[in-house]
């Protein structure tokens, strides 16, 4: 019996180990490959002579930083307005009982169920005609309407194991209902928020489709519409893409980093819920 269940145990570390693997093998291909000279590129070994003229070169070439900061502004942004307006919505949606409520839930959904282009085509027909294309205020704007419906239900489901009496406390201790969402709801959701604000970041953060219809105007260009740009113009340099890509990952292993501890937190609370 001993004998069999340690080999379950070597058969489940081997399972996520060769998860593992597979999983950070594309990231420390390319980080590897960052510090690599051309030569040495498509060999799948550690540089024998590491440099960061890769970066140098990236950075004199190309307006990287422009990219960054257009896609930063553009994810932080859209994530803090999804966040504001899901939970409000979420809120509504967990403590209001109201004909339709359920139907209105499930349509929130649509928009996530239509293929992008779909979406798209229209979006950039409207926005064109409120000269709303070629800007932060248009990217924004559409990334929220994409994120909006996936950040509601995220919310909703944690709002809703919340016990409700203390939420009735704090309407019983004079608060009105936004006071409610904010001193109560909000912080005991913690965990709620981080995994909604990384989905919605990283919606944000990756999206291609949408940034590459609505802006063209080199200055407003984010990362990946750009990065596409620099192998149209150049050709698929790998020594460039790798060292753009690393750039490029960094900002989502910090934010996951931040948010992490509220993460392990929600799943320490289900854990000991069920």
């Amino acid at each position: 019996m001993k004998t069999q269940r340690r080999l379950q145990l070597v058969l489940s570390y081997a399972l996520i180990l060769g998860a593992v693997v597979v999983f950070l093998f594309p990231i420390i291909w390319l980080t590897l490959g960052s510090f690599k000279p051309r030569s040495e590129l498509l060999v799948v070994s550690l540089p024998t002579q590491p440099t960061l003229e890769n970066y140098s070169n990236v950075l004199k070439e190309f307006p990287v930083g422009t990219y960054l900061r257009n896609s930063l502004l553009v994810a932080l942004s859209s994530t803090s307005i999804t966040l504001a307006a899901g939970s409000l919505a979420a809120y509504g949606f967990t403590r209001y009982r109201f004909r339709g409520r359920q139907s209105l839930l499930i349509s929130t959904l649509l928009m996530r169920i239509l293929p992008a282009v779909a979406v798209g085509i229209p979006l950039y027909l409207l926005f064109s005609r409120l000269r709303l294309t070629n800007t932060y205020y248009g990217l924004i704007l559409a990334h929220v309407a994409g994120q909006l419906p996936l950040v509601i239900w995220i919310l909703q489901g944690f709002f809703q194991d919340l016990p409700p009496e203390l939420m009735d406390a704090g309407l019983v201790d004079g608060c009105n209902r936004l006071s409610v969402l904010y001193h109560v709801v909000l912080p005991l959701a913690a965990p709620g928020l981080a995994v909604a604000a990384i989905f919605s970041f990283l919606i944000s953060w990756n999206d291609f489709g949408l940034a590459v219809m609505m802006v063209q105007k080199p200055g407003v260009l984010t990362m990946p519409v750009g990065m596409s740009h620099m192998s149209l113009r150049f050709g698929i340099r790998w020594d460039s893409l790798s060292a753009s890509a690393v750039m490029y990952i960094v900002p989502t292993i910090i934010m996951a980093l931040i948010l992490q501890r509220y993460v392990v937190r929600g799943l320490t609370m289900g854990a000991i819920k069920g």
